[in-house]
């Protein structure tokens, strides 16, 4: 089960068991004491103002951990996407650079899995650059599209199947101040400029006035297997 659905599940029991509570005393000193009526009101107002303010704080809470979690592509559904990747894009953008730390001892506490850029350290920023409304991106020049493929083997990455070595350079076109706005307050991509002041791993982000991406060279369409009839 997904942290947000725990989450948010948790919060409404906690909703629903107090308010169960408020109305079961409310029953039971009815009955034992019918004075007391008048404070018990008060006394249950109470403990539903508390019971609506913990609604809210559920909510806001559910909120925040659906603005944590990284879609893809923003550009709306999948065939818009797939259209435009057909298509030479150019404009203004960012160029991400990740890079491995420096080579030599291993700082104290880190291990040397903390020192290199792995597939989801760049994936987390392909996400990020798409929460910020880019338009399109590359990954070492290769256009991404719907079908995209990165995987990490040892130590270099493979895009739609061709192996790089870091520094793996990460473009996107779209409106560079938002781009770099949401790309800095990403929790995912805060967690990694930790690793970057901990243990030196590279980072660099620039603004670019103009980028030009050609269109995308992976095949879109997918081909499915067939049976061949038998002869005769």
């Amino acid at each position: 089960m997904h942290t947000r659905s725990v989450r948010h599940i948790a919060g409404v029991l906690a909703v629903t068991v107090a308010s169960g509570l408020l109305f079961t005393v409310s029953a039971l000193n009815e009955r034992k004491n019918p004075a007391a009526t008048s404070d018990l009101s008060t006394l249950v107002r109470n403990r539903q103002e508390q019971v609506k303010s913990l609604e809210n704080e559920v909510s806001a809470l559910d909120a925040q951990i659906q603005s944590f979690s990284s879609p893809s592509p923003q550009s709306g559904d999948e065939d818009v996407f797939t259209a435009r990747s057909t298509q030479t894009v150019t404009g203004p953008g960012v160029q991400i650079t990740l890079s491995d730390a420096p080579p030599g001892q291993i700082p104290e506490g880190a291990t040397p899995n903390d020192l290199v850029i792995h597939q989801q350290d760049i994936e987390d920023t392909m996400n990020a650059l798409w929460n910020g409304g880019a338009e399109a991106m590359t990954v070492q020049g290769v256009r991404i599209t719907s079908r995209t493929v990165i995987r990490c083997i040892g130590n270099v990455i493979l895009v739609d199947g061709t192996s790089f070595s870091p520094p793996y350079v990460i473009q996107a076109i779209g409106d560079p101040a938002t781009l770099r706005a949401t790309v800095t307050a990403n929790p995912r991509m805060v967690n990694y400029q930790a690793y970057v002041t901990k243990y030196g791993l590279g980072w660099d982000m620039q603004t670019k006035d103009s980028l030009s991406f050609a269109p995308a060279t992976t095949p879109l369409t997918v081909n499915y297997a067939t049976v061949e009839e038998p002869n005769g």
